[in-house]
């Protein structure tokens, strides 16, 4: 707070015990953010974790059906051309050949 005295700006000394108090409370709320976005970010690498582990079971749970149908059309003798197609995708897919 300023004050004037003779054509001077005087500044008025606050109450130390409120600047004191003020900046506690600010330190505690930045407390309680820094810790609010801490477990924020734990919880996004669990669920980036969750999501990546449920991709891996996904593309497992593809890649077998891949193979029991390789198994199955190359168990056959005679293929049509589309199964004799689908067979090499399969085969390309699969053990890259």
């Amino acid at each position: 707070m300023l004050a004037q005295w003779g054509g001077m700006q005087l500044k008025k000394k606050g109450k130390k015990k409120s600047k004191g108090a003020a900046s506690e409370s600010v330190n505690e709320e930045w407390n309680e953010f820094k810790q609010y976005k801490e477990k924020e970010l734990e919880l996004s690498d669990k669920i980036a974790m969750r999501q990546e582990e449920a991709n891996q079971l996904l593309k497992e749970s593809t890649e077998v059906k891949k193979m029991k149908m390789f198994m199955k059309l190359s168990s056959k003798e005679h293929l049509d051309d589309r199964r004799k197609e689908l067979l090499e995708k399969l085969g390309r897919d699969l053990f890259g050949n």
